[in-house]
């Protein structure tokens, strides 16, 4: 009798559930849809043909999940009795209220390679900064100025290489150096998409390295309210961050929908294995409210965002006299600092505040075809504090409002062809006043017109588009009383051609050649002077011409079931006048201090590299990964290599999963990184110090899901550096005065209201 009853409950527990997750415009399949058995924590990621399976279920009732990156997501409840076979066809979110840039999505970056961060990613990393987040995907590493800068770097480039569009806007703020970190608010995000090569095209001419894009989830579509607290807290600095958001659709105007949105972020000086950096704390306010009316065949939606930090700068980087620089650069601990803790922020310091409006209007013809018109504004107001205390005003005081008008018209999405043309014009103007020089006033236009077009043909998808931009720039100076203008202009097409082939159910192959180009920066051509919060003096070149480059770029996609998945992209960017900064001897003696000197050059520069990742499902619950970004950089000029690029890193990871009556998506994961040292250096170095020597760090983190009836909690807990490691980073500027952060303790708690 015990048996049989054994044999009949094992038999109940061994039941298949498989499908296929089609489009629901064109019933394309959708591969890399994740299909979810909320109950279980169970997840499977679809293959090429867009099917999904599970093995060994027992009989019972279950929440399913379906989500992809260009559609709406499904949950539904279903009963499992049986093998069952439960297809599922996604609404596209192109249909509903969105940003420009998701709207744009399917025509622009389908043969583009790109990589979003998982939930999983974007839930470790709440509260880091948007260059912390981003160094999660392969390729990416950060370009680093102390311990709370971070700027994200694409193979290679970074600064205004990479375009990053916020909701819809691409950011315009003033990104001229290492220190000035993106100003966005990652909370507002719920999508972090990374373009690796030129192929956003619909963004703009310049995005020689690939662009961000940082998007919101759609506003509520059905009556009803939500809420989200998200706290963090890192023990390093003792940085604690709590950001609070509500969103709604009322039932008795089903129409309009918003959502609101707050972070406060306040952390003192991080320390390193050995000692407390002094003044290496920040301090963050930032807000955000968007508002959204759907009414027949017009949709609408306003943005407002404003992000305001103060950052202290590291006070060892700033020194005397040359003989100080010297020593402080030859010691293995900083010189000028105070060794203690504290959350006070002095001099030197900086100050920024950037407000971001969008208004956006999109009307359905009678065909699905779409028209979409956005209209935003943005202020960016940048404060820098030098050490010494002449005045309390700002020594530099940089103002930046950029205007932004998209015009864009879009084909209904087709199982066979899809097409967009569009225009956009930006008028963008700087003022600064203070008594440190850095660049001039200046005023710069620009008008683009672009079209592009995909087909699909039979195992085929191939797309392309042409774009042309005409930028003026003229800047002015004061001499002697007098005003004095320079006019320079620039125009260039730009254009890409990308396809890929789907070879069986498990390969797909994807290949993309762009041409771009970008015209020299204000900073690039014209600075001169003490650049703060890298501690370095600039020197530009008034000469420079536009970049122009061509990359091509290829990417082998391997999925088998859900336990083998294989990404191999293999990239060659040819960029002729390549616009780099290099050190050079001596160091600048100024009233202020003495500093590191760098120079704008332009050469011929060839960046080649691969990206590997492979991650392997060992059983139902153990899994384990490996990524790897190698770069080589040539200068072909000189045939040397150029200098400031990142160090080739290979990481690693294992994950062990698992749930209990209490605890839910719950795991824990061990994972490894091992930067090399940087050995591509110039043969005749120049630098001030030495390229670090490799490191190897340690991590450890644990994340859960705690069920309290009917609500739960996210709680995840991260130890960063587990073993204390000392080490400095190549792509810090301040790795000439002070090691890396140490350990940190990260404890992090999202509750939905």
């Amino acid at each position: 009798m015990a048996l049989s009853i054994s044999l009949a409950q094992s038999q109940k527990c061994k039941i298949v559930l498989s499908g296929v997750v089609v489009d629901a415009s064109n019933n394309a399949p959708l591969d890399r849809a994740v299909v979810e058995i909320r109950e279980l924590g169970l997840k499977f990621i679809t293959d090429l043909e867009g099917h999904y399976h599970f093995y060994n279920l027992c009989e019972g009732n279950y929440t399913m999940v379906v989500n992809h990156i260009s559609c709406d997501s499904i949950t539904l409840k279903i009963q499992i009795q049986k093998n069952l076979i439960k297809n599922f066809r996604l609404p596209h979110s192109l249909n509903e209220l969105e940003t420009v840039s998701v709207s744009a999505k399917k025509d622009i970056t389908l043969n583009t390679i790109k990589e979003e961060l998982s939930n999983k990613i974007i839930d470790a990393t709440r509260g880091q900064s948007l260059g912390e987040i981003l160094k999660n995907v392969n390729g990416v590493a950060v370009l680093q100025t102390g311990s709370t800068i971070f700027k994200p770097v694409i193979h290679g480039l970074h600064s205004q290489r990479i375009l990053l569009v916020n909701n819809g806007v691409r950011l315009e703020s003033q990104q001229w150096g290492s220190d000035h970190a993106p100003e966005i608010d990652p909370f507002i995000a719920d999508k972090f998409i990374v373009l690796k090569g030129a192929g956003a095209l619909r963004f703009g001419n310049d995005a020689i390295a690939g662009a961000v894009l940082i998007e919101p989830k759609p506003l509520p579509k059905k009556a009803g309210k939500m809420g989200e607290i998200n706290t963090t807290y890192f023990s390093n600095s003792r940085q604690y961050v709590i950001n609070g958001m509500f969103e709604a659709s009322p039932i008795n105007l089903p129409e309009f929908s918003y959502r609101i949105q707050a972070t406060y972020k306040k952390g003192g000086n991080a320390k390193t294995p050995d000692y407390w950096l002094y003044n290496t704390g920040l301090e963050e306010f930032n807000y955000s409210a968007t508002a959204g009316w759907r009414k027949n065949r017009f949709n609408t939606e306003f943005f407002f965002s404003s992000f305001q930090t103060s950052l202290g700068i590291f006070l060892g980087a700033h020194v005397g006299n040359l003989t100080d620089l010297q020593n402080a650069i030859e010691s293995s601990r900083p010189i000028q600092n105070i060794d203690q803790f504290s959350y006070d922020i002095i001099r030197p310091s900086q100050s920024v505040h950037h407000v971001t409006a969008k208004s956006k209007i999109q009307y359905l013809f009678l065909n699905d075809h779409k028209l979409n018109l956005v209209v935003s504004y943005q202020n960016n107001q940048r404060k820098e504090f030098d050490r010494a205390l002449l005045s309390p005003r700002p020594e530099l005081d940089l103002a930046m409002t950029t205007t932004i008008v998209d015009v864009n018209y879009e084909s209904a999405s087709s199982k066979n062809s899809q097409y967009s043309f569009g225009t956009n014009a930006t008028l963008q103007e700087n003022i600064w006043t203070g008594s440190r020089f850095f660049i001039p006033n200046f005023r710069s236009q620009n008008v683009a017109m672009y079209v592009t077009h995909a087909i699909n043909i039979n195992k085929w998808m191939i797309d392309g588009g042409i774009r042309y931009d005409f930028k003026s720039l003229t800047t002015y100076r004061n001499k002697s009383d007098a005003v004095s203008s320079i006019d320079r202009t620039f125009g260039n097409p730009s254009g890409t051609i990308g396809s890929t082939y789907k070879i069986n159910s498990k390969l797909k192959w994807l290949f993309n050649t762009t041409f771009a180009w970008r015209a020299p920066q204000v900073n690039e051509l014209y600075v001169n002077g003490l650049h703060h919060g890298t501690a370095s003096f600039e020197i530009g070149d008034p000469n420079l011409n536009s970049e122009k480059a061509v990359n091509f770029s290829t990417q082998f996609k391997y999925q088998y079931d859900s336990s083998w998945k294989l990404d191999l992209t293999i990239y060659n960017n040819i960029i002729n006048d390549f616009i780099n900064i290099i050190p050079t001897t001596p160091a600048t003696l100024t009233l202020r201090g003495a500093y590191p000197t760098f120079k704008y050059i332009q050469t011929n520069a060839i960046l080649r590299g691969v990206d590997f990742s492979l991650q392997k499902n060992i059983t139902t619950h153990l899994s384990t990964g490996t990524k790897t970004a190698l770069l080589w950089a040539v200068d072909q000029k000189t045939n040397d290599w150029l200098i400031q690029m990142p160090a080739n890193r290979i990481e690693g990871n294992i994950t062990y999963s698992f749930n209990t009556k209490y605890l839910k998506q719950s795991e824990i994961e061990f994972s490894w990184l091992h930067v090399m040292e940087q050995t591509r250096v110039l043969k005749n170095f120049v630098d001030y110090i030495q390229p670090p020597s490799a490191y190897n760090l340690l991590n450890l983190d644990f994340g859960t899901q705690i069920m309290f009836s009917k609500k739960s909690i996210n709680f995840r807990i991260t130890i960063f550096n587990l073993l204390n490691e000392r080490y400095r980073d190549y792509m810090n500027r301040f790795r000439y005065f002070n090691d890396e952060s140490g350990r940190s303790i990260n404890l992090r708690c999202k509750i939905k209201l």
